[in-house]
C-alpha cells in the first residue's frame, strides 16, 4: 500500500561531411557565456581503427564527457536506419540525456540527443563521414539548452488518492489528497487515506485522516516510512522501527507492536507490517488471517506488505509471496503467486502486486477489475500499486498511472 519514487539540458551533433574534416581540426571551441539555467554542448565523434565510431559530449571548456556505452559498430555490422542510443551522459553528476546514432543508406552515420526529459534533437550539421581518417574527432555545431522541468524520482498510490517525489524536493499529490505539507523531502508514502513524508532532517510529517493517529507522527530522526491503512511505520538509522497509529480496538491485530530487531527496511501494509533484517529475513507482525505474516526463508533485498498478502524479491532477483490470493469476492485472484523471472522492485497492493523487472518492464497479477493490472508499454524505473489503482516511473521520469480513476487518483499532472 506504500511505496515507495534530472534536471537537463541537451545537445547535439555530429560531425560534418568529409569535406569538413578541416574545419574538426580545432576541437576546443570558446568558451561563451550562458546563463545558470542552460547547459551548452557539442556532439564529438571518431572513427577507431577497429571500424567502429566513438562519440562523446564536450562541454564549452573542451573537456569531453564519455558515457559508458558509447560506440557505434562499423558499418558492415550495422543496420541501416536503425537508432542506438548511449547511456545517460552525465554532467556536473546529472544526466543530461542519451547521444543518438543511426548509419544511412550512404555509409554515413547519422547523430542526434535526446535531452533526459525532451524529443530528439537533429542538428543541421549532424552526419559523420563515410571514410574518415582514424583516430580524429569531428564536432557538431555548438547548441545550448534550457532546463527541463525536475523528474520525478518516487511514486506512491493509496486509495483515493497518490503522490510522487521530485528529484528538487517537492511532492505533488493527485486525487482526493492534496500535498498538505512544505518541502523539501527525502521520501513519500501514500497509505490508504493518509500520507506521510520524510524530510532532509530526518523528520516525518503526515496529513490525511487521523482516525487512530496515523497522522501522529513521533518526534526523531528516521531514514525511511511507510503509511498503512491506521497506522503508519518509520525506520531510524539505528535500524529500529517505530509505529504509530491504531492501539486498539476492531481491525487492532498488533500490526504498531515493533519488534527489537534491526532492520534495513519496513513495510505497513492494511493490518500488518514487515521489516526486511538486517541478515536479509524479513519479520512481520500483526493480522495473519491469511498467512501475511508467516515468511518465507530468505535473504531477501526488499519487502513490500498488501492488505492481506506480502512479496519480497530474494537476493537472486526472483519474487516470493505468501498470504491472501483471493479478492473481496472471495475468488481466487493470484496476487501472492508471482511470475518466474528476476526483478528489480514489487509492490502489494490490496488484492493484486505488480513487479518491476531488471528490463524495465512491469508486470503485475491478481484481481483485475479496473485494469489496474493492465501497465502501459514502456520502460519504468519504480512503481507502486495501490488500492485499484498503479502509478509508476517512466525512464523519461514522467509518471503514469492506471486502474480506477473516480477521485483522478490516476490522473498525474502534467
Amino acid at each position: 500500500m506504500t511505496h515507495a519514487l534530472r534536471s537537463a539540458a541537451v545537445a547535439t551533433l555530429a560531425a560534418l561531411a568529409a569535406v569538413a574534416a578541416l574545419l574538426a581540426a580545432d576541437l576546443t571551441p570558446p568558451v561563451q557565456a550562458q546563463s545558470e539555467d542552460e547547459t551548452t554542448g557539442r556532439i564529438v565523434a571518431r572513427r577507431l581503427a577497429t571500424g567502429r565510431v566513438e562519440f562523446a559530449w564536450q562541454t564549452p571548456s573542451g573537456e569531453r564527457v564519455l558515457p559508458q556505452s558509447r560506440y557505434f559498430p562499423a558499418p558492415a555490422d550495422a543496420t541501416v536506419d536503425r537508432w542506438l542510443r548511449s547511456s545517460p551522459v552525465e554532467v556536473g553528476g546529472v544526466a543530461i540525456g542519451r547521444i543518438n546514432a543511426r548509419l544511412r543508406a550512404d555509409g554515413r552515420i547519422e547523430f542526434a540527443f535526446t535531452p533526459t526529459d525532451g524529443e530528439r534533437i537533429a542538428p543541421a550539421q549532424r552526419y559523420f563521414p563515410a571514410a574518415p581518417g582514424h583516430d580524429r574527432w569531428l564536432r557538431s555545431d555548438e547548441i545550448t539548452i534550457g532546463p527541463a522541468a525536475p523528474r520525478y524520482i518516487a511514486v506512491s498510490a493509496g486509495v483515493d488518492h497518490s503522490c510522487a517525489l521530485r528529484d528538487n524536493g517537492a511532492i505533488e499529490c493527485w486525487g482526493d489528497r492534496p500535498a498538505a505539507l512544505a518541502g523539501p523531502f527525502t521520501a513519500v508514502s501514500a497509505g490508504a487515506f493518509h500520507t506521510c513524508v520524510l524530510r532532509e532532517s530526518g523528520a516525518i510529517g503526515c496529513w490525511g485522516n487521523n482516525e487512530r493517529g496515523q497522522t501522529n507522527a513521533p518526534a526523531g530522526s528516521f531514514v525511511a516510512v511507510s503509511a498503512g491503512f491506521w497506522h503508519t511505520c518509520g525506520l531510524h538509522n539505528t535500524g529500529a522501527i517505530t509505529c504509530w497509529g491504531i492501539r486498539y480496538g476492531e481491525f487492532y491485530y498488533g500490526q504498531t507492536d515493533t519488534p527489537s530487531d534491526r532492520f534495513r527496511a519496513v513495510s505497513a501494509g492494511a493490518f500488518h507490517t514487515c521489516g526486511l533484517r538486517e541478515d536479509g529475513a524479513i519479520l512481520c507482525w500483526g493480522d495473519n488471517a491469511a498467512g501475511q505474516i508467516n515468511t518465507l526463508a530468505g535473504p531477501f533485498t526488499a519487502v513490500s506488505a498488501g492488505n492481506a498478502h506480502t512479496c519480497a524479491i530474494r537476493t537472486n532477483g526472483e519474487l516470493a509471496c505468501w498470504g491472501d490470493n483471493y479478492n473481496r469476492h472471495h475468488r481466487y485472484s493470484g496476487q501472492s503467486v508471482p511470475p518466474p523471472g528476476h526483478f528489480a522492485a514489487v509492490s502489494a497492493g490490496t488484492w493484486y502486486t505488480c513487479g518491476l523487472r531488471e528490463s524495465g518492464k512491469i508486470e503485475c497479477w491478481g484481481w483485475n477489475e479496473r485494469g489496474e493490472t493492465e501497465p502501459p508499454a514502456g520502460s519504468y524505473t519504480a512503481v507502486s500499486a495501490g488500492n485499484a489503482h498503479t502509478c509508476a516511473i517512466r525512464e523519461s521520469g514522467e509518471i503514469a498511472c492506471w486502474g480506477v480513476n473516480t477521485s483522478g487518483q490516476s490522473t498525474p499532472p502534467d
